[in-house]
């Protein structure tokens, strides 16, 4: 059973009224949907051109930097490219400078040497003409002694003359006797030790002078200190003569 109490107005619900606001709300979608979409575009586009603005000032002020960057590195390019001239000048300049030096030196050296050789040459003619040489006594002249590309063989090299003023025919032995020591002892070495012919002596024959050279190979070990020769004429009127040099080796 119903509740006792104040019965409630009833209400008149025509047919149809719901359905209509269903439709009106379909109907204007459409329109509020355009209305939000153009709304969204505009903000966009607003947005959009205010941000590229920023971009393209950002864009020209690093061109124009990266312009100026450019235009230093080409200055630093062609600054780098001229001191190279100048480099290379100065070097070739340098090079000329040292090759000038270089002839010079051998110029002087040339002109040194020959001087020596003429001075060398103008003592021995001074010595086979003088009249203060005795004209039986034999000279030794211009010993020298010199290192060979060989280990241990050396080159000796000397002039035996007569006084000019004598026409005999001069002839006899030379022997090198080389004197030295070898583990502590001294020991003095023959010709024939020395030289692989195994020669005792050298021939000699002349009028004037005659000049002799050879080599001589140390055996391994031995020191040397001094070089003996012995001048032996045939002739009994010539006086035999010894003499001893220094081993001194030049060149």
């Amino acid at each position: 059973m119903a509740p006792r109490g104040k019965l409630e107005k009833p209400k008149i619900i025509q047919p149809g009224r719901a359905r209509f606001r269903w439709w009106l709300t379909l109907a204007l979608l459409p329109f509020m949907l355009s209305g939000a979409a153009w709304y969204a575009y505009d903000y966009g586009r607003t947005s959009v051109h205010f941000d590229s603005s920023a971009a393209a000032g950002k864009v020209r002020e690093l061109e124009r930097r990266a312009g100026g960057l450019q235009q230093r590195v080409d200055d630093l390019e062609a600054e780098r490219a001229e001191l190279r001239q100048q480099v290379a000048a100065l070097e070739r300049a340098s090079q000329i400078d040292r090759e000038a030096a270089r002839r010079v030196r051998e110029e002087i050296k040339a002109i040194q040497d020959e001087r020596l050789e003429m001075e060398r040459e103008l003592a021995f003619l001074r010595g086979i003409v003088s009249n203060n040489t005795d004209r039986n006594k034999l000279r030794i002249q211009d010993f020298k002694l010199e290192a060979t590309e060989n280990e241990d063989v050396y080159r000796y090299d000397f002039t035996v003359s007569q006084a000019l003023s004598n026409k005999a025919d001069v002839r006899g032995d030379i022997r090198i006797t080389l004197v030295g020591t070898r583990q502590g002892k001294e020991e003095a070495l023959s010709l024939g030790m020395l030289t692989e012919s195994g020669m005792e002596s050298l021939k000699m024959r002349f009028v004037h002078f005659q000049k002799l050279e050879g080599l001589l190979r140390l055996p391994q070990g031995f020191i040397a200190s001094n070089i003996r020769i012995d001048i032996i004429p045939d002739n009994k009127k010539l006086s035999r003569l010894t003499e001893t040099f220094e081993w001194s080796v030049g060149g």
